[in-house]
């Protein structure tokens, strides 16, 4: 199943949205002309990352300050990894496909 979670023409950069997708809760980061649907608390110290701050597709949690590339997922300086989930289109909109019973 497709869910919404944004129309495309809403995104800007510096753009943080907490979603929750099937009980799953997200962050939606958009900035500097790119779109990432990544799990919304730091897998270190399930600090919020809404207050994250990103450069060059790297996003910096706001608890500890570890980094975490936004491609990968991977951390910089330790062995966390972040969860990061595909963004589809649906006409206008920007979501995710989650299968029935997830």
């Amino acid at each position: 199943m497709f869910h919404r979670i944004i129309r495309t023409l809403e995104l800007y950069d510096g753009l943080r949205l907490p979603v929750r997708v099937a009980g799953v809760e997200l962050l939606l980061v958009h900035d500097d002309g790119r779109t990432w649907l990544i799990q919304r608390r730091c897998p270190h110290g399930e600090f919020p990352l809404e207050r994250a701050t990103v450069h060059r597709g790297v996003l910096r949690c706001p608890g500890h300050g570890l980094e975490f590339s936004l491609e990968s997922g991977r951390c910089a300086k330790q062995s966390y990894q972040l969860r990061r989930y595909r963004i589809d289109y649906e006409g206008p909109w920007l979501g995710v496909w989650v299968a029935d019973g997830d």
